[in-house]
């Protein structure tokens, strides 16, 4: 099921004077330690598993001897096979029982350092980092949210903890302000629940908050309803919302930097039932000269070009102009009051981004629009992993000013989550060779401009002709078999 997450702002309901001071005093409470547990916790289970690694360690002898052994068994079976005797069988047999004996063997030695970290931490790993937080945070922070930050951590770690065992990036690290996660349960009370033409959150401590949706241009409050629908009906889960992990989060805006608590809620929405061609794959290109660039592997008629360089450039210039002349206007050394003088620039930084995220939710709705039209029932997009960059792995000097202002990440993002919502499947590609090779013959060609590219296979019905290098790269990411895990 696809995840969305929705941002709604929360207004405590005010009793009397003496209360709504002391829910304020006890959200700046779990507000002010969150993030400490959090790091806690974090710091743990790189302890965790920097025990197990020197448990294992410990064992390095016996381990290279299996392994050794295990290579050697494995050659000479393949040896064998291609031989192919009869007169071998009996070899054959031997070689697999020692084989079976060797692996039994390293078993049990994984086994015993399971034993033997369990006699240390007498829990499981996750159970040791929640008992380590809770033992200094649980008079702060309730046992429910502790629960929750804990799993929520965890996870974190052990999807980055390669990278920072490669040294690819450093140990997550958690500041001041992160969201205090939480479950929606109705069962432990709580929960949304509409009363007086209102929407409410019940929360720890008696707390009760009203949902604030304002303009509402993104429907929240509809998704909402349709989720307190769900739970009271308590249908199956492949056919309403469900809410999944959500957070609160305390933000200070304003010139009177007055804080305002913001509901991160997370839901889980079922992906619409309908019949698309799977066949039927629409490639998207990323570029330089338009942000996207669309093709269809089953219709050599369709092209489309979304956003464009100048636009974008009059945007960043016009933001540019500004920052400077801000900049010169202020003196920004340091020293008492150095914050609020930047606090202009602080702002325009914040309209930038907001601009960038708002062209990325337009361009990524008309990518969606295109496949259901189409009825594309998979999206073909480039992985993101070393976009840009040439073979010595700098960035390129065409992509930099690009690289620089621009999400490209949150695009595929905002596309891939679109279209779950849809039933369309997302596949992500091997960019390699995508804007050097003919989409109509798969031969390498030329690509004398960076909007066109000519094809020199004098097989190839296209030779010679100026293609658009952008459509030509589209096509080659549509009909692509070179299919990857990792964006």
């Amino acid at each position: 099921m696809p995840i969305i997450t929705r941002k709604i702002e929360l207004k405590i309901v005010r009793l009397t004077d003496e209360e709504y001071d002391q829910q304020w005093k006890y959200l700046y409470q779990i507000n002010n330690t969150i993030y400490q547990a959090a790091n806690r916790i974090s710091t743990h289970c790189l302890f965790n598993d920097e025990y197990e690694m020197r448990l294992r360690l410990s064992y390095k002898s016996r381990y290279d001897k299996i392994n050794k052994g295990l290579e050697n068994i494995k050659t000479e079976l393949e040896k064998l096979n291609t031989k192919k005797k009869t007169s071998d069988k009996e070899k054959r047999d031997r070689l697999i029982n020692e084989q079976r004996q060797l692996v039994d063997e390293r078993n049990e030695l994984d086994e015993d350092v399971k034993n033997k970290k369990k006699d240390f931490f007498q829990c499981s790993k996750q159970n040791s980092t929640y008992q380590l937080a809770s033992k200094e945070f649980l008079k702060y922070i309730p046992a429910e949210i502790l629960t929750d930050l804990n799993r929520y951590v965890q996870n974190n770690h052990n999807n980055n903890k390669k990278k920072v065992k490669s040294g690819e990036r450093a140990l997550s690290t958690y500041k001041k302000g992160m969201g205090i996660p939480f479950s929606i349960k109705p069962q432990s009370g709580l929960r949304l629940f509409v009363k007086e033409e209102g929407i409410y959150l019940k929360w720890f401590k008696g707390i009760l908050f009203r949902l604030e949706f304002g303009k509402d241009t993104s429907n929240n409050r509809c998704i909402v309803e349709r989720l307190i629908e769900s739970d009271k009906q308590q249908k199956g889960k492949g056919e309403d919302y469900v809410a999944n992990n959500s957070s609160i989060k305390l933000i200070k805006k304003g010139n009177d930097k007055s804080t305002r608590i913001f509901l991160l809620l997370s839901i889980d929405i079922p992906a619409k039932k309908q019949v698309l061609d799977k066949e039927v794959v629409l490639g998207v290109d990323l570029g330089i000269k338009c942000p996207l660039y669309l093709a269809i592997n089953k219709n050599d008629n369709f092209k489309m070009q979304i956003g464009d360089i100048e636009h974008f450039h009059n945007q960043r210039t016009m933001f540019q102009k500004r920052f400077k002349s801000l900049q010169k206007l202020m003196c920004t050394q340091g020293g008492h009051g150095r914050k609020k003088k930047l606090e202009p620039l602080e702002k325009l930084k914040e309209k930038e981004r907001n601009w960038v995220h708002t062209q990325n939710h337009v361009y990524s709705r008309e990518v969606i629009k295109q496949a259901l039209k189409h009825n594309a029932g998979t999206i073909h997009m480039e992985s993101l992993k070393d976009f840009g960059k040439g073979k010595e792995g700098y960035v390129k000097d065409e992509y930099k000013y690009l690289l620089r202002y621009w999400s490209y990440y949150e695009l595929q993002s905002m596309i891939e989550y679109k279209a779950k919502l849809e039933g369309i499947e997302v596949k992500y590609i091997d960019p390699a060779y995508t804007s050097q090779t003919c989409s109509y013959c798969g031969e390498r060609g030329e690509r004398k401009k960076q909007e066109e590219f000519v094809c020199t296979n004098p097989q190839c019905k296209r030779r010679g002709e100026k293609i658009n290098a952008d459509f030509n790269a589209a096509r080659n990411i549509a009909m692509s078999k070179k299919i990857v895990k990792d964006n």
